[in-house]
């Protein structure tokens, strides 16, 4: 499911691939809080690594006129 799809939905196990930077704003808050609850959320990161962030995507070009 589509996190644009996932508002305003609970479901019970949310998975989130997080290898590679995909959210815009609000987006890992939407994924993170359809959950029912927070043992039942399961995260991939990249292999070997210690860094527990990921990057918040914005594109300032679409929010310039």
């Amino acid at each position: 499911m589509s996190i644009n799809k996932a508002q305003g939905q609970s479901v019970k196990f949310v998975g989130l691939d997080l290898r590679i930077p995909v959210f815009t704003h609000g987006q890992l808050y939407v994924a993170l809080s359809r959950a029912t609850s927070p043992d039942n959320i399961h995260i991939l990161l990249p292999a070997n690594t210690l860094d527990y962030t990921t990057r918040n995507v914005v594109y300032p070009e679409v929010l310039l006129d």
